[in-house]
């Protein structure tokens, strides 16, 4: 046999070695890859426990600062040994905090003060940053994104704004024990020494706090979460401003009356007065699409007893029910056995319903509601600078239609004959009156026609017996109260007997009346008499410190109220018949806005960071 005929024997003898190449090749691309995915994920590891240890550093520097800043300490130490070689960084120049305060009035803007806030810094390995700044503590990822590690110094809590703005200086590098020790404290507000209207209550301001920062995302959101407020930001200047105001559009009458204020309260005291059935306290109906007046329909049970504090129907009249639900942020007061108002809906209380919860069940038991405890009655802020605008916009010649009609001179309505019977007519326009006085017999006609007539009164309203007010046509027709002066009694707002405020169809939505939260009324004389009809709404909430009333004592609303404190009093008595329509209503303009800021509380508090 030829063996030299078959295949060569050599390269089957080199299949070992090469085999042995490729196992070595693979084991050391699988060891290189190993290394290099282990180096990774050590670096990261490492990463994420330098970015967790600085921000512990940073939270405790937090806290040993804010000692020092708010006056409980003189002098604090604190461990912030660097977990790298480059240190902690402070810059006095990094960031800016600026309170500007507006007065709602008369346009007036102030700045309470505009500080470098300054910050201590530690720049990770991958980076990204974690800074001590305004009393709180920060982490930018990329200079763009940023989130809130630790909460700043800046508290905002049922319309108190409070804010002792730490700022921080020191040594340009810190390293191994940092001491911190106080500079110096200011109170910018409340201060008169500054400026007379850095006090507190606020009635008519409105507040903006604007920060600059690398860290200004982090701080809007912030805002976004801890305040109602409105945020807007400014990302080409790294900027964000909060301002402490709320958009009034969404307000609305929900309710036949309310105060939505911790001191008001409802009150009953003797029996109802009505124009026709039923005898009732409150109730419903509805003017929307329909023509038909209050006593031409079918009344419901939508009318609504809501009050921040006591609720007390003890002292009404039996027969003369509560056609609606009965809320109360205090007590409510049912009275004992018979003889006493029945509640045709639910009574819900804060702190007790007396004299016990049985009689509170008693008196709903023809209703079909339930009894249950809340925790609390939303507060509605007053409109004090909302008014106070409108009567300074409207005092200006330019900015009324006063010399666009004859029945108004020198702020006074014209009736014509003194004493004899009389009409006055505005059409649509603005108008500014130092007083409204209708005399007996006398009527005022609002013409709506051609568009809303807004009456502008700096004093008060005062409508004697028999007088009337009338809105025609399809537009609206507001009154703005300044309130600045009264009827000799006390009074805002008077309705004589058998005096009106009235429109075709009982149609409420369309007359307001606003009012300061120290906005008192009477509708009616106390004296007998037929009853003052109102068709409208009463807007003049108290917000958290308001004096406000509404006594009905001979008057009948076809609406809604919210004020202070509402009184059905004596033996003329009244009731208040909510209209279903206004649940879909705006009660102010669009542009018109509440200060949900009432308080403030301000200062700056420097302290300074150096190395041991």
């Amino acid at each position: 046999m030829n063996r030299g005929l078959g295949t060569p024997e050599t390269p089957r003898g080199q299949t070992g070695p090469l085999g042995l190449v490729l196992v070595f090749a693979l084991v050391i691309a699988s060891t290189t890859a190993l290394v290099a995915f282990g180096a990774t994920a050590i670096t990261d590891t490492q990463d994420r426990l330098d970015s967790e240890r600085t921000e512990k550093t940073m939270t405790q520097l937090d806290s040993q600062a804010a000692l020092v800043a708010l006056g409980d300490s003189a002098v604090q130490q604190v461990d912030i040994s660097a977990p790298g070689r480059q240190g902690y960084l402070v810059d006095g120049n990094a960031g800016q905090l600026t309170l500007s305060y507006e007065n709602t009035t008369t346009g007036a803007q102030r700045t309470v003060f505009s500080t470098e806030m300054g910050a201590v810094v530690y720049e990770l390995s991958d980076g990204s940053t974690v800074a001590y700044q305004g009393g709180g503590v920060w982490r930018s990822d990329d200079g763009r994104n940023s989130v809130m590690v630790s909460p700043p110094e800046f508290h905002y809590r049922e319309a108190t704004l409070t804010l002792p703005l730490v700022t921080v200086d020191g040594d340009e590098r810190v390293d191994g024990r940092a001491v911190i020790t106080h500079n110096n404290s200011m109170r910018y507000f409340p201060n008169k020494r500054i400026d007379s209207e850095f006090t507190n209550p606020m009635e008519n301001g409105k507040v903006q706090v604007t920060v600059t920062s690398t860290y200004y995302r982090a701080w809007g959101q912030y805002f976004e979460t801890r305040t109602d407020g409105m945020v807007q930001y400014d990302h080409p200047n790294d900027r964000v401003t909060l301002t402490l105001v709320t958009p009034l559009q969404n307000t609305r009458i929900t309710s036949a009356t309310a105060s939505l204020a911790a001191s008001g309260s409802f009150t009953i005291n003797g029996g109802t007065n009505t124009r026709c059935s039923p005898s009732v306290y409150t109730n419903s109906y509805n003017s929307s699409g329909t023509t038909n007046d209050y006593c031409a329909q079918t009344p419901g049970h939508a009318g609504d007893i809501v009050y921040g504090g006591d609720v007390d129907i003890s002292n009404g009249a039996g027969g003369d029910d509560i056609r609606g639900d009965v809320v109360s942020g205090g007590t409510v007061y049912v009275g004992n056995g018979g003889g006493k108002p029945y509640v045709y809906g639910n009574i819900s209380y804060t702190d007790n319903c007396e004299r016990s919860l049985a009689h509170c069940r008693d008196r709903i038991t023809y209703g079909g509601g339930s009894l249950k405890q809340i925790s609390g009655v939303e507060e509605a802020p007053a409109v004090n600078g909302v008014i106070r605008t409108r009567v300074e916009e409207a005092a200006a010649a330019a900015d009324n239609d006063n010399g666009t009609t004859g029945n108004v001179s020198a702020g006074t309505l014209d009736f014509g004959n003194a004493g004899a019977a009389d009409t006055a007519e505005l059409a649509a326009g603005v108008y500014y009156l130092d007083d409204l006085t209708v005399p007996s017999d006398n009527e005022v006609v609002l013409n709506t026609t051609d568009g809303d007539v807004v009456l502008v009164v700096e004093e008060n309203v005062y409508l004697h017996d028999q007088a009337e007010i009338t809105v025609v046509g399809d537009g609206k027709a507001s009154v703005y109260v300044g309130g600045t002066g009264t009827d000799g009694s006390g009074r805002h707002f008077y309705m004589g007997s058998n005096s009106a405020i009235t429109n075709a169809g009982d149609d409420a939505p369309q007359f307001r009346m606003y009012g300061k939260d120290n906005f008192t009324a009477q509708l009616g004389s106390g004296s007998g008499g037929n009853l003052a009809k109102y068709v409208g709404v009463i807007y003049a909430p108290p917000g958290n410190a308001g004096t406000g009333s509404v006594t009905l004592d001979g008057g009948e609303v076809f609406g809604g109220i919210l004020t202070g404190t509402t009184t059905i009093d004596g033996g003329n008595g009244g009731s208040i018949h909510y209209d279903e329509a206004l649940r879909t209503e705006r009660v102010l303009e669009r542009s018109d806005s509440v200060v949900k800021v009432t308080y403030i509380h301000a200062s700056v508090n420097e302290v300074n960071v150096t190395s041991a």
